[in-house]
């Protein structure tokens, strides 16, 4: 089984936030691949909604705190005064 096929069955365990259905193969919409980790572009079939996974096969982990929402509100407030659009911001997100 290859590393790709390893994910798409991965990936089909997890649920979009926006509607719950599962995602599928086929709603990879890109890969970008660092040392011993995958992010991964996923668009849901169902609603439309964009999302991202990020699989982390590495063997030095490292603790890290979970994400609250005063951390999503204030990336928010971040993105909406930047001076780029999001696309310029992450090129190798988008696909």
């Amino acid at each position: 089984m290859s590393w790709i096929d390893q994910l798409i069955r991965h990936l089909e365990q997890v649920t979009c936030s926006g509607c719950g259905e599962y995602y599928r193969g086929g709603d990879i919409a890109a890969v970008v691949t660092e040392p011993a980790r995958l992010i991964v572009r996923l668009r849901c079939r169902s609603c439309g909604q964009d999302g991202i996974a990020i699989l982390d096969f590495g063997t030095n982990t490292v603790a890290a705190n979970p994400i609250t929402v005063d951390d999503v509100l204030d990336t928010h407030d971040l993105l909406a005064i930047a001076q780029h659009p999001p696309v310029d911001l992450f090129p190798t997100l988008i696909g």
